[in-house]
């Protein structure tokens, strides 16, 4: 008695662990002091700062949002192509509303007396983490999709390909 072949079939959950790294880097950078008004002050600008206000962190919130996303789709997107275009979403929007965070906050830094007033701020490590891990989310999240495109992993939904012969 014998079993007939089964075709393989994607894992429910197949997770990419760039995209997921990326994630929680970009997270960690959204977290991390950003900079200071000056030396005296106690209180940095940075997503933690914003989300632990009294009051809530109203839209800054919604960075979070957007890295919940990714990392839902890193989850799934060595199975699914579309899990991993997700990805590329997520990350454009978790860098849109970050820049808005980050441009919100030098606004509110104000007008200084030096000639290059940023050169004049107390700079953390967040910045630089936050650039870095929002550049390899968008470069994994792309490289899942042609990784799913070229091995015929489009997913639950995409179409039967026949076998490629190499010329």
């Amino acid at each position: 008695m014998s079993t007939p072949p089964q075709e393989p079939r994607s894992p429910l959950v197949a997770v990419d662990g760039g995209m997921l790294v990326a994630t929680l880097l970009t997270l960690a950078g959204y977290l991390l002091p950003w900079f200071r008004k000056g030396d005296g002050y106690a209180w940095s600008f940075s997503g933690w700062a914003y989300a632990s206000l009294s009051d809530g962190g109203g839209w800054t919130l919604l960075t979070f949002g957007w890295l919940l996303l990714a990392g839902g789709a890193a989850l799934l997107a060595r199975g699914s192509t579309a899990a991993a275009m997700t990805g590329v979403v997520a990350a454009v929007g978790a860098l849109v509303t970050s820049l808005a965070v980050v441009a919100a906050s030098f606004a509110v830094v104000g007008e200084q007396s030096a000639l290059n007033p940023m050169a004049q701020l107390p700079f953390g490590v967040g910045l630089p983490v936050l650039g870095a891990g929002l550049g390899l989310l968008l470069a994994t999240s792309c490289r899942a999709i042609v990784r799913g495109e070229t091995h015929g992993r489009g997913g639950p939904d995409a179409p039967d390909r026949p076998p490629t012969s190499v010329s």
